[in-house]
């Protein structure tokens, strides 16, 4: 009888580990997912845009929140619109998820106030690590004489960063503003 116990509780290990080992690849493979959709959408507004600049996301007083990044995307009004019909461009913003250091959420906007509260949730458990830090998941490379000015974006995706860091799906694209002028 006691070997039979042993049976049916190794068996039932055994599912059990099995059920969550399906329950955390299927949520990774749902993160991968929506990063792909986010950068697919990002890589539309930056194709429109005709000037870009990343910066520390910043309070009322103009002073680094250290709570995140902003990408402001200069959109001539009704060019693109697909992206947006107003004249202030498109935000994208990544905020820190309860104070984390190491999870962000990216938001993005078209209303010039890219907040979790009022902007629209795009992308969860993206994560800082290496040259990636507080946030700042965009870079605008040198440009070249004759080129177009491009943004790179990288996120990393991690729902696990501190027990599992090695289970990051990186994903880096570095996108041309097809509206700017060439680099002088």
């Amino acid at each position: 009888m006691a070997l039979l116990g042993v049976i049916i509780g190794a068996l039932a290990d055994g599912f059990a580990s099995s059920s969550r080992a399906t329950a955390d690849e299927t949520a990774r493979a749902d993160d991968q997912e929506s990063a792909r959709e986010v950068l697919e959408r990002m890589r539309t507004d930056i194709h429109c845009a005709s000037g870009a600049e990343a910066q520390p996301t910043l309070d009322s007083l103009g002073n680094p929140t250290g709570t995140g990044y902003t990408l402001q995307l200069s959109v001539t009004q009704s060019q693109c619109p697909g992206v947006t019909s107003l004249s202030n461009g498109v935000q994208w913003c990544s905020v820190s998820v309860g104070g984390s250091t190491n999870r962000y959420a990216v938001y993005r906007t078209n209303s010039g106030d890219c907040s979790a509260a009022s902007a629209l949730f795009e992308v969860d458990y993206i994560t800082s690590y290496g040259s990636i830090t507080g946030g700042n998941f965009w870079s605008l490379p040198a440009c070249s004489s004759g080129r177009l000015q491009a943004v790179t974006v990288n996120l990393p995706v991690n729902r696990t960063p501190v027990t599992r860091p090695d289970a990051t799906y990186d994903l880096t694209d570095t996108i041309a503003m097809r509206n700017a002028p060439a680099c002088p």
